[in-house]
């Protein structure tokens, strides 16, 4: 068959991102906030649930149950949705958040070491962390098991959510040193992951409300692809005087 130039404009397919990363400093909500959208599954990496209300699975208490690495684990977990959604042949949970991409990014050595021990340079290796090898080769790999992990997931759900910890690094910009706020991972990985999402978003308190700012700066890492989310700072939680929490994820996932 031959190919056929385009010569029209194509409308856009999505309106609401695929895929986004929160993050915020410790301690200020994003757990309990992301488990309250309607129809999700909260995926629980470093036993940070225990005091939320949520549709959860915990990994690491189930690991240790199961007397297995939370690799395995999760990777039983990725089936079994994936045999859910074959059998209703649609989404079990329209939206998969993954708390923390930080604790993800550790539980997913095995995997990256495996994969080295895949390539012919690695046949032989006998070593258990490949960050050790010479020279950072080793991230190469841990970058792409992240990766394929995380797309596993992806592919499970409408929307995954990455929740993840703020990191502050000095940055060099027009000859100053700025203070950058972004995604605390190890080395490239951040910028490689936040490349490939469609939304980022700073996650903070201002007073009694929770705002998701998605308004980058030369200080704070933060964007979306969404029209809607562009250049936006959105309130998503809000308390009363008497410590009442609503939470209204409405004008991030608006109706497509």
């Amino acid at each position: 068959m031959e190919i056929e130039l385009p010569k029209k404009i194509i409308k856009a397919s999505r309106t609401n991102p695929k895929s986004v990363i929160i993050y915020s400093q410790p301690k200020m909500g994003k757990t309990t906030i992301a488990a309250a959208l309607k129809d999700s599954l909260l995926i629980d990496l470093e036993q940070g649930s225990e005091f939320v209300d949520a549709v959860k699975y915990d990994v690491i208490t189930k690991s240790k149950e199961n007397k297995e690495i939370p690799i395995v684990t999760l990777k039983k977990l990725i089936n079994k949705i994936r045999e859910s959604n074959k059998e209703i042949n649609g989404y079990t949970y329209k939206y998969i958040i993954i708390d923390t991409v930080s604790a993800l990014e550790d539980i997913v050595l095995p995997l990256a070491n495996k994969m080295y021990k895949d390539t012919p340079i690695g046949r032989n290796w006998m070593g258990n962390d490949v960050t050790e090898l010479p020279n950072g080769a080793g991230y190469r790999y841990t970058r792409l098991a992240l990766a394929t992990t995380i797309n596993e997931i992806e592919q499970l759900c409408d929307t995954v959510i990455i929740l993840g910890h703020v990191k502050d690094k000095l940055v060099e910009q027009g000859g100053e040193e700025i203070n950058e706020r972004s995604l605390d991972l190890t080395g490239k990985m951040s910028a490689i992951l936040c490349s490939k999402v469609d939304a980022i978003g700073y996650l903070y308190r201002d007073e009694e409300n929770t705002v998701i700012n998605f308004q980058p700066s030369e200080s704070l890492l933060c964007g979306s692809r969404s029209e809607h989310l562009k250049g936006q700072k959105i309130t998503v939680a809000s308390s009363d005087s008497s410590g009442n929490v609503t939470i209204d994820w409405s004008k991030i996932f608006i109706d497509e």
